[in-house]
C-alpha cells in the first residue's frame, strides 16, 4: 500500500435513507451494507475506488467530514504526526480484525482527519 492516499471518507447524515438517495442520483455512488457497523449506510463508487459511508448524525454537518489516509504502519505514522506538531485525538484503535486499525489526529489547521 504505502500510497498514503485517502482509503475511507465518513459523511455526517441525519436521514440515512434520504443522504443515501442523494448520492445515488447525483453521482452514481452504489450501496453496499455491510453487518455489524450500526449507524451506516457505506457506499462505493467502483471497485477499484475508495469508498465511505453515511454515518447517522445529529450533528451539524458542515465541516464534519472525515477522511481516512492509507498507511501500512500506523504507529510509525502517528509518531511523525506528533513530531510534526499535530495531535493524536483518538489512539491506535482496533476497528476488526479484518478491518484492522484507526487513529484520529488533528493537523495544524485544526482539522480532524484519520489513519
Amino acid at each position: 500500500m504505502n500510497n498514503h492516499g485517502f482509503a475511507h471518507i465518513e459523511l455526517p447524515a441525519k436521514d440515512l435513507e434520504k443522504t443515501k438517495e442523494f448520492y445515488e442520483s447525483v453521482f452514481e455512488w452504489g450501496e453496499v451494507i455491510q453487518t455489524g457497523f450500526d449507524d451506516y449506510t457505506f457506499f462505493k463508487e467502483t471497485e477499484d475506488s475508495i469508498g465511505g459511508a453515511f454515518q447517522k448524525s445529529d450533528k451539524t454537518t458542515n465541516g464534519e467530514v472525515t477522511l481516512y489516509i492509507n498507511t501500512d504502519d500506523i504507529d510509525l505514522s502517528l509518531e511523525k504526526i506528533k513530531d510534526a506538531k499535530g495531535e493524536i485525538v483518538q489512539k491506535k484503535t482496533q476497528v476488526s480484525e479484518e478491518h484492522g486499525f484507526y487513529a484520529l489526529f488533528k493537523n495544524l489547521s485544526g482539522n480532524v482527519m484519520s489513519l
